[in-house]
């Protein structure tokens, strides 16, 4: 049977693409790879997977040369941390000024930091895999 491999890069929206990237950039560690300022930029999330942030408004536009996609009100992303760095992150989200929304202990012994992006989608910082 054929399998599809991993996530190369998923999406989120943000009216303001820019601001957005500003934020996983300078508060989450990423590495800003590409974008046009109105319709998209694009993060390096780790080898292999790549964050898109596009403005909902634009990217539904029918006349792009891949098919529209948007989806209104916020997304959520998770993102993996070193477990012996957790408090690290929270002190510096607090020298950011991002409010944490959410601290969230999962029952095999992970842990989740739950903050927001500056347009709203849910970004949480996981200290592992709590996938089975």
């Amino acid at each position: 049977m054929l399998r599809a491999g991993s996530i190369l890069e998923t999406v989120l929206y943000a009216d303001d693409p820019v601001a957005a990237a500003r934020f996983y950039e300078n508060a989450l560690g990423l590495q800003y790879i590409d974008g046009d300022g109105a319709l998209f930029q694009a993060l390096r999330v780790g080898p292999g997977s790549v964050l898109l942030l596009f403005n909902p408004a634009l990217s539904i536009a029918e006349d792009r040369s891949v098919p529209p996609h948007g989806a209104p009100g916020p997304g959520h992303l998770a993102l993996t941390i070193d477990p012996g760095e957790y408090d690290a992150w929270l002190a510096r989200l607090g020298e950011l000024g991002i409010p944490v929304e959410m601290e969230h202990p999962w029952p095999d012994g992970n842990r989740s930091i739950y903050v927001r992006d500056p347009a709203g989608n849910s970004v949480e910082l996981i200290t592992g895999d709590i996938w089975p």
